[in-house]
């Protein structure tokens, strides 16, 4: 879905952890929100399209040009969650003020 400005997609994300995470809520209080914040406040283009990983343990959040560079870690962590762990994937792109579930096996298609 499109917003209209980013107050209304950083919104949306909050509603998105609030709903999914019951446990590790640090997970995104202490590492994911500081790491989205730092990439909407970003000039680089690199750090405006990332995929939020959800789950009832905790979050993850990746910037799609560390999954296309080849980051082992990225890479690893979207084919874990894909492959063992119920989790909810969020494609976001701060440019166009996007935040839009998909499915995890279509993750990469957005790189």
């Amino acid at each position: 879905m499109k917003y209209s400005n980013i107050d209304l997609l950083d919104h949306r994300i909050e509603n998105i952890i609030s709903r999914t995470v019951k446990f590790y809520y640090t997970d995104w209080k202490n590492y994911d929100r500081p790491k989205y914040m730092s990439c909407k406040g970003s000039d680089s283009l690199q750090d405006k399209r990332l995929i939020l990983i959800a789950r009832k343990c905790g979050t993850y959040l990746v910037k799609l040009s560390d999954v296309k560079a080849g980051d082992n870690w990225a890479n690893a962590l979207i084919d874990y969650f894909v492959n063992q762990e119920n989790a909810d994937y969020y494609f976001i792109d701060l440019c166009k003020l996007e935040c839009k579930k998909i499915q995890p096996e279509k993750a990469r298609d957005y790189v």
